[in-house]
């Protein structure tokens, strides 16, 4: 014990060591760096080329100006800083002046509006994520790398002339993340992908998924612009097979239809979703699945689980600086569980399959319900350079969010009992010293039936990013945590490795609860050429359990890398090496640790389970 604890000391001040040299080394290498502007470096350098290519200047004071013209410049992937890699941009089709122009919410005969502008390039970099009704998220492509929009001096007296520069991405990719675990691939998730099919911002792929217990390979189809209108269209499915046998074993798919609040100022929104399920779900711990004992009868956690849904809402908005939105809509949602055909159920107990379904899997229901939904959020935007990406514009909402919904599950519209699903999620984001970011949130949800509240689940996260320490680096501290009781869907959850413990197994704990916390020290990019290098310091510390009272605090440290390649991707490439000080159920602390891959800097805030954290 006393040695496991010395371990940990003498890792823990390593790793503060080497964080103090990593600033240090990023602190002198930065000592020259530029003041900061309303653009990153990357977004002046393609504003001057395009001002050079057209011979415009920037007009200094546009405000009350008439808008004259437009002019809409998109540049190759490559630019003259990439070397001969400029030779690729003949395999890439850029996207057509024409689809930039018409997501563009400033138009000749308008008068210059510098928040539309904000608003605009924030809809041409990042699209609004899709959410559905059963948790899952859609993360439209982002498209472009760099995006800027200028007002321009005009020849016309009392006019000013817009100009948009955009930088494209690498449309055709191969994006992947993956997991390994004791010399074994325990994630990988890939995709072929073409982001911006014939330059028109639709996104076609062919994807790969595979974790512990199967894959699947499908296509996932996304058009923002239906026919030129602002409908929207997702369509995407998956065929699923179980990794040990090749053997086909279910298939999911996915149609969303929706015409979405594109601007602040929409006033009307619709949607149509619907989705179909027919999988297995497997519960791993280590390497294997999940023993579970039944009737004394030891069996592996694992059963075929069949989900249909459809949602279909209509949503009106209302305000200016401060928006409010109303959403009515019908939900159906039916659910049931199934034993798989190779069940070890035993000669002398025929009824083991049921037994185990009742107590491990989630109960058959069907759920029938309109519902209303408010939100109310501050139309405040702010600009960081390197939360997520480094030196590429992020944009985050600051300020406070709200959003309640009511629903009631009746057997008159055809659900099993009656009951009245309800949820509330309240939220607030600011920028201490105005280069920081901080955001606190709580998400509450119940369904109340027979007089019992019944599904309750609580979720709370908090994230703060320092500002920039001396221009070399950032602290960022996270923590989470998630409570269910009276749960009626067998939800669990599962922390280790991707999921919030990045040293441990994965799946290595499990429960009813949860709890993780993270600190990391991040230092600035390190420019070279195009690219943008950097590293972390981090700390990670949790445990899942059946009550907070049995949650044992499991702590991991490691380094990692972070590289953004912004031809590629408008977010970091992440390698972390992660070491385990304690012993879990799998896992065995010191060396050699583990290793994980993928993009972004923050995976874990990606878990918010109704998904109304305000990233973007």
């Amino acid at each position: 014990m006393w040695r496991s604890e010395a371990r940990a000391t003498w890792a823990l001040r390593a790793a503060l060591a080497a964080a103090a040299v990593l600033l240090v080394v990023v602190g002198s290498l930065r000592a020259r760096a530029e003041s900061p502007l309303s653009l990153g470096r990357l977004e002046r350098e393609s504003v001057a080329a395009a001002l050079a290519q057209l011979g415009l200047t920037v007009d200094p004071s546009p405000d009350g100006k008439v808008i004259g013209h437009v002019y809409v410049v998109n540049q190759d992937v490559f630019s003259s800083q990439d070397w001969h890699f400029r030779l690729l941009n003949f395999l890439h089709r850029t996207t057509r002046p024409d689809i930039l122009e018409r997501e563009l919410l400033l138009a000749p005969g308008q008068r210059w509006d510098g928040a539309l502008a904000d608003e605009s390039v924030r809809n041409l970099q990042a699209p609004p994520p899709l959410f559905f009704a059963d948790g899952t998220r859609f993360a439209a492509p982002q498209l472009s790398s760099v995006v800027a929009i200028v007002p321009l001096a005009s020849p016309v007296p009392g006019t000013v002339d817009v100009l948009a520069v955009t930088r494209d991405l690498w449309s055709l990719r191969f994006n992947t993340d993956f997991e390994f675990q004791k010399d074994t691939l325990s994630l990988l998730v890939t995709s072929l992908s073409e982001n911006n099919l014939l330059g028109w911002r639709k996104y076609l792929s062919a994807g790969f998924e595979m974790d512990q217990g199967r894959f699947g390979v499908g296509p996932t189809y996304f058009d923002p612009n239906v026919g030129g209108t602002r409908l929207t269209l997702l369509a995407t499915g998956t065929a699923w097979y179980a990794r040990d046998t090749d053997r086909y074993e279910g298939n999911n798919e996915m149609f969303s239809l929706r015409y979405p609040l594109y601007a602040l100022a929409s006033r009307w929104g619709a949607g149509l979703d619907g989705s179909h399920q027919d999988i297995v779900v497997r519960h791993f711990c280590d390497n294997r699945l999940c023993p579970v004992e039944v009737s004394g009868t030891e069996v592996p956690f694992a059963y075929r689980h069949l989900v249909l849904t459809a949602d279909a809402n209509l949503v009106r908005s209302f305000g200016q600086t401060v928006i409010q939105r109303l959403t009515a809509g019908y939900r159906f949602d039916r659910r049931r569980s199934l034993a798989l055909a190779d069940f070890p159920a035993g000669e002398n107990d025929p009824g083991l399959a049921d037994e185990f379904l009742a107590g491990w899997a989630p109960p058959p229901e069907m759920r029938s319900e309109p519902y209303l939904r408010y939100e109310l959020f501050a139309a405040r935007y702010r600009v960081f350079r390197d939360l997520d990406t480094f030196d590429l514009r992020e944009n985050r909402r600051l300020g406070p969010l709200l959003a309640l919904e009511l629903a009631a599950g009746m057997p008159a519209y055809g659900a099993d009992f009656l009951a009245y699903p309800m949820s509330v999620t309240a939220s607030w984001a600011g920028a201490p010293a105005g280069t920081g970011f901080g955001v606190a949130q709580v998400q509450a949800s119940a369904r109340a039936r027979s007089g019992q509240l019944i599904d309750q689940r609580l979720s709370a996260l908090f994230h703060f990013a320092s500002p920039p320490i001396a221009r070399a680096g950032r602290v960022v501290l996270t923590a989470t945590t998630d409570v269910i009781r009276a749960d009626t869907h067998g939800t669990r959850f599962f922390l280790g490795g991707n999921t919030g413990l990045r040293g441990y197994n994965v799946g290595e704990f499990q429960g009813t609860v949860q709890a993780a916390a993270h600190a990391e020290i991040r230092t600035a990019p390190i420019p070279v050429g195009s690219q943008r290098f950097g590293a972390v310091v981090f700390y990670d510390v949790g445990h899942a359990a059946a009550s907070y009272g049995d949650l044992v605090p499991h702590h991991d440290l490691g380094i990692g890398l972070r590289w953004l390649i912004p031809q590629l991707n408008s977010s970091v490439l992440r390698v972390d090496w992660a070491i385990p000080t304690q012993a879990g159920p799998y896992t065995q602390p010191g060396l050699p640790g583990r290793i994980t891959a993928g993009f972004m800097q923050s995976f874990w805030l990606l878990d918010s389970p109704k998904g109304y954290l305000p990233l973007h």
